[in-house]
């Protein structure tokens, strides 16, 4: 018989803690890491399930976490001191150079130690500078380890203003921040900003409002290679974080914006998933487009968001994208409510 666990009724004990600025060996605890821990005492007591299987009823923080748990840690080579890490979270770039070591996110904070051994063995270089593609606890839960041996943080601006306080996102039951000083971006910037890491030149973008309202694309040349962040999760529904100033119409517009600067050659890093393409990402793209105006017609006509979810008007595309932790329900909320723009419409 499988062992059960009254999954909310631990949360909201955690979140009491929280509300009461406990301290765990000195340092604040953001809610997602206690999240994380008891999600981690979910999956072990779960034995009947698969590992990465999600279970009926479970919400998009659940199931997300449960599969960044329980996934290897894989290592790709892009390129010469080019490397992606899946598996703990949204996936981790790193470039190197004779004296040190470029990433991109952080993945999960459950995970950063075995991270981080990871880079170290794949590139033989300490990190010294860390950029995150977007707030979401993914992406940037490796900071306050990368941020406590000096490593210096880099981000679109209003990452910074989204980690300096707790955050939600509608549909998802995301909940985190606030995080510590160290964890926090040192070097932030608007609109774009040069960098470089020995022989490679990294262009970080910002293209407005997109998956949230601070996602940085990092091309990076000549080794033809694009970090994307959530913008493309590879090949599953998006998040789109309303809370956070995102929008389908302005993911879309990045993601044209992406394609008008890359080519057949281009490795494109996705949030989440393999290593994708050009084509992989047009597809994507396209997808998104389709569902935007079906569900803009249900918007035109006066349906309501229930009879919209009931319309199933991702159907035919569920088979390949509506296999992720974002249901083809959830992303069909998302998608009404950034198009009705009532992102506070059915939470």
């Amino acid at each position: 018989m499988r062992n059960k666990i009254s999954f909310s009724r631990i949360l909201l004990y955690f979140q009491e803690v929280k509300e009461r600025n406990n301290t765990f060996e000195g340092k604040r605890v953001s809610l997602f890491s206690l999240q994380a821990t008891v999600l981690a005492l979910v999956v072990s007591l779960a034995a009947s399930r698969a590992p990465g299987q999600a279970g009926a009823g479970e919400t998009v923080i659940q199931k997300a976490t449960e599969q960044f748990e329980s996934t290897p840690l894989k290592t790709t080579v892009l390129d010469k001191g080019l490397f992606m890490f899946s598996g703990d979270g949204g996936n981790v770039a790193a470039i190197v150079d004779n004296a040190s070591t470029l990433l991109i996110d952080s993945g999960i904070n459950s995970r950063v130690t075995e991270l981080n051994h990871a880079i170290f063995k794949a590139t033989g270089r300490p990190v010294t500078r860390l950029v995150n593609t977007h707030w979401h606890f993914d992406h940037t839960g490796g900071n306050v380890y990368f941020g406590s041996e000096g490593v210096t943080l880099i981000a679109q601006e209003n990452v910074k203003k989204r980690l300096s306080s707790v955050q939600d996102v509608p549909f998802t039951g995301i909940r985190d921040g606030h995080y510590p000083p160290q964890a926090l971006p040192a070097v932030t910037y608007s609109s774009s900003l040069a960098l470089h890491q020995g022989s490679q030149q990294l262009t970080l973008v910002n293209y407005g409002p997109s998956h949230t309202d601070g996602d940085t694309v990092i091309y990076i040349s000549p080794a033809n290679v694009v970090v994307v962040g959530d913008l493309f999760s590879n090949p599953v529904y998006p998040i789109i974080d309303l809370a956070s100033g995102g929008s389908i119409d302005g993911i879309i517009q990045s993601l044209n914006e992406i394609l008008a600067h890359t080519d057949k050659q281009t490795q494109i890093v996705p949030g989440h998933g393999p290593l994708a393409t050009r084509a992989d990402l047009e597809n994507y793209r396209d997808m998104l487009v389709q569902v935007r105006q079906r569900i803009k017609g249900f918007v035109t006509a006066g349906k309501t968001i229930e009879e919209v979810v009931a319309a199933a008007p991702t159907k035919d595309f569920d088979p390949t994208w509506g296999g992720g932790y974002v249901t083809p329900d959830v992303f069909t909320r998302m998608v009404f409510s950034s198009l009705a723009k009532t992102g506070s419409a059915s939470l």
